[in-house]
């Protein structure tokens, strides 16, 4: 990788250079930038009604909207990098590996994502398609980061974290703002909104349409990675006749993604080619909010939505999703609030395969198939000393058509001895589910040519598992925390956890099977042999050091280690599974806000490398600067990855499409707001 010619020692010349700015920087004089004291931030995901990070026992972290615009973030994958213990590796300019506490991947399966409270969950996968689920960055509230098991709130595949994203009520978004920007990678982007009252009510659209160019591979030739996505949404918000409200939320998008595959490992015949992935979708929800006497609410929300994944020569998905969901929160008596509710979800797809080196629609019987869960979960939180000491439990029960039923309990105490201070640790467990391709899906996992006339071609097939063989994947994780404001302008968050997986979905290469003098077929099974163990540490620091400097700072480290199987397909997958693990991650934010009112952001990341396959350690420095013209316009100008020409942050690990390196990137960007 090409680094800048001044420096072999990029990192420490920045670091350098912003601590010699900062002297400068204070003399020229500023206008206030607000403070808000990581500790009295408001969450609601933690337990579904909104408390002060405070009061939470749990691993959380909230990215507000100032948050997210002062980054330059240009995408929800962008901004998750805010947050402590959250991996995110961009693999091509249009695909992410995003997780929390391990098992990354295009496809990582133990993490539970939500948009306003629904859930982003395919059950293709188990997992969320990162380039169908963009969104007009400006319409965010905030995105709220739980991390460690949340199932008891929030059912199955909350298995590492649940992240909910939490978009601007409309009668905040009243007007009309249009941002366009153009980037050294990017040729256009174009967001549009706008709020108006309607009756008592509020209601806002948005669009956004972008086109991204293709990054370079490693070898330094043009990538396929190209991106294209156009997007439309609502909300309407307005009081309901008896008290409290309600909220109408919907979309519709269409996006195209360009890939490389590379079956060298399939077949040393079949050359690299070229594809294109096109989704396309839309949703609507509406959630109803009703207050009860005594300090209580109901909340109940129903949703609807459709979406196509088409992965030309490979793969297409049509599903049809509805959903519903209750809950209700009542105090008693002063020492309880108990929270109890369910839901349900039918989600119908119909899946065809087409010939290629990776599927073989001849052996894929089960075309259609319905998914189904009801969930129905209780949660009582009780204060064991006043303002002092609470403690919280409950369980989520998931019943499915695709596997067994799984209770998943947690247990958490919270002892507050000050305003300034929180201790807390918590037991819970969680389940995550089968995914569709894990069940029904024969997938070629390797393929050598024949070499005629003695040596026949051996194809390895991971064939579906026999009906109920495999079972949900199981986390036990016992986590602790602290949460301290040093001083006004300073504060800390810190957990600690170790989580036991078993049941892991595992490989084993069964008896070879002659087919032919030249055909020679290895049946790779499904199985729940693997297990493993993470631990870790994660810290946020927030300080600021005078009314118009802001430091935000996090690391995260984590170890993963799987006891070893004898087999040696479920060694391979075992050694990927420890190898795709960066021992160290850590962010450093400096925002300034000058004294013409303009603002200045620096943002360095750096992550250690990856062991298998191999990545190198990288860091890299975002600048941002912010300017308003007159006073509906405001000008940014962003660099992204200034430290070096382009870098590899991840590998693709599951299909076989080429990586790109992430190249250093100019944006520049106009928002008027009238």
């Amino acid at each position: 990788m090409e680094k800048f010619s001044f420096t072999r020692q990029p990192l420490q010349v920045s670091i350098a250079a912003a601590l010699l700015a900062l002297p400068l920087l204070a003399q020229a004089g500023f206008l206030d930038l607000p403070f808000e004291d990581l500790l009295k931030v408001e969450i609601s995901s933690a337990s579904r009604k909104l408390q002060q990070v405070q009061e939470v026992a749990a691993a959380v972290f909230v990215i507000s909207r100032e948050d997210i615009a002062r980054s330059g973030a240009r995408s929800i994958p962008e901004a998750l990098r805010l947050a402590p213990g959250v991996e995110v590796a961009r693999i091509a300019n249009n695909r992410w590996a995003v997780s929390i506490r391990g098992f990354n991947g295009r496809f990582a399966n133990k993490l539970l994502v939500l948009k306003d409270g629904r859930s982003v969950y395919s059950p293709l996968f188990s997992g969320v398609m990162w380039e169908a689920e963009d969104a007009n960055l400006g319409d965010i509230e905030r995105i709220e980061v739980i991390r460690g098991p949340s199932a008891a709130i929030w059912g199955a595949n909350a298995v590492n974290g649940v992240i909910n994203i939490i978009s601007r009520k409309s009668a905040d978004t009243l007007g009309t703002e249009v941002t366009a920007s153009t980037a050294t990678d990017e040729p256009a982007s174009v967001t549009m909104r706008h709020g108006v009252a309607v009756g008592d009510g509020h209601l806002r659209l948005s669009a956004k349409g972008f086109d991204l160019a293709a990054a370079k591979a490693g070898d330094g030739t043009k990538g396929n990675d190209s991106w294209r996505s156009g997007r439309f949404g609502l909300r309407a918000d307005w009081p309901a006749a008896h008290g409290g409200s309600w909220t109408l939320l919907g979309e519709a998008y269409r996006s195209r993604a360009d890939d490389r595959m590379d079956l060298a490992i399939y077949s040393v015949a079949t050359p690299v080619f070229d594809i294109r992935q096109t989704n396309t979708g839309s949703n609507l929800s509406l959630r109803r909010e009703l207050p009860l006497a005594g300090g209580g609410q109901i909340e109940w929300q129903i949703g609807a939505e459709t979406s196509l994944v088409d992965v030309e020569t490979l793969i297409q998905e049509k599903r049809t999703t509805l959903s519903g969901e209750f809950q209700q929160r009542t105090p008693l008596g002063g020492q309880h609030e108990l929270l109890w509710g369910g839901s349900y979800r039918l989600s119908s797809d119909q899946i065809t395969l087409r010939p290629s080196a990776i599927f073989d629609p001849s052996s894929f019987d089960r075309q259609q198939r319905d998914w189904r869960i009801a969930s129905v979960f209780v949660h009582d939180e009780m204060v064991l000393i006043p303002e002092k000491l609470r403690l919280s439990g409950g369980v989520r029960v998931d019943s499915d058509n695709w596997s067994s039923a799984q209770a998943q309990p947690d247990l958490r105490l919270a002892w507050t001895p000050s305003a300034e201070t929180t201790w807390w640790t918590s037991l819970a467990r969680a389940a995550r589910l089968p995914s569709r391709l894990e069940l029904d899906v024969p997938v070629n996992v390797a393929e050598t040519a024949a070499m005629p006339p003695y040596v026949p071609a051996i194809k390895s097939i991971r064939l579906p598992p026999a009906q109920g063989t495999l079972k949900p994947e199981v986390v036990t994780s016992l986590e602790a925390g602290w949460r301290q404001r040093l001083s006004a302008q300073l504060s800390v968050d810190a957990a600690a956890f170790v989580s036991d997986y078993v049941d892991l979905v595992s490989l084993a290469a069964q008896q070879p099977q002659p087919v032919s003098p030249v055909l020679v077929i290895v049946p790779i099974s499904s199985n729940n042999a693997a297990k493993a163990r993470t631990q870790g540490l994660e810290v946020a620091v927030d300080w600021q050091p005078s009314a118009n400097w802001r430091v935000q700072a996090n690391y995260s480290q984590l170890r993963l280690s799987s006891p070893r199987l004898v087999d040696a397909a479920a060694g391979i997958a075992q050694d990927k599974l420890e190898g795709r693990v960066p021992r160290h991650r850590a962010s450093l934010r400096s925002s300034w806000t000058l004294a013409d009112g303009s603002h200045l952001d620096l943002w360095l990341k750096s992550t250690s490398p990856l062991k298998n396959p191999q990545v190198p350690a990288y860091t890299t420095m975002d600048l941002r600067y912010a300017f308003k013209v007159g006073e509906q316009v405001e000008l940014a100008i962003v660099g992204q990855n200034l430290l070096d020409q382009r870098h590899l942050e991840f590998v693709s690990d599951y299909l076989p499409v080429r990586s790109t390196e992430i190249g250093r990137s100019l944006l520049v960007k106009a928002t008027w707001r009238y």
